[in-house]
């Protein structure tokens, strides 16, 4: 298991995108967001392969404070999606994150995404 440390700026009321290129040949197991300004339930980070959510960060509630970590919940569908650099597929070689146009403040957002390098994966090359 690695983790990957990640900050980026975010824009008040802006929809973006950033992408992070996989490392190698994995999973996403786990990711914990925090934010340098107060956050709203509104305000769900959401990281991808292409357009597919795998692991979804959203806030418990309104006014959460400044500073607080923010445990992200695994897609229960999609949460073994396989990142692959090696993959024919550009969308599945690049971790997506999706920051939403509901940022009431600008700020810093920090992510540590857990990266499981070793998981049992059953998914064929093909598909990733």
């Amino acid at each position: 298991m690695m983790r990957i440390h990640v900050t980026f700026p975010v824009a008040a009321t802006t929809a973006d995108l950033f992408y992070l290129p996989a490392p190698c040949r994995g999973i996403v197991k786990a990711v914990r967001a925090v934010y340098s300004q107060e956050t709203d339930i509104d305000e769900t980070i959401d990281i991808m392969r292409g357009t597919t959510s795998v692991n979804l960060v959203t806030p418990a509630a309104d006014a959460t404070a400044e500073g607080t970590s923010v445990v992200g919940v695994p897609d229960t569908t999609n949460k073994d999606l396989v990142f692959d650099p090696a993959s024919t597929t550009v969308a599945n070689r690049v971790l997506r994150i999706s920051v939403p146009n509901t940022f009431d403040t600008a700020g810093v957002m920090g992510l540590s995404i857990d990266y499981d390098e070793s998981a049992a994966i059953t998914q064929a090359a093909s598909e990733s």
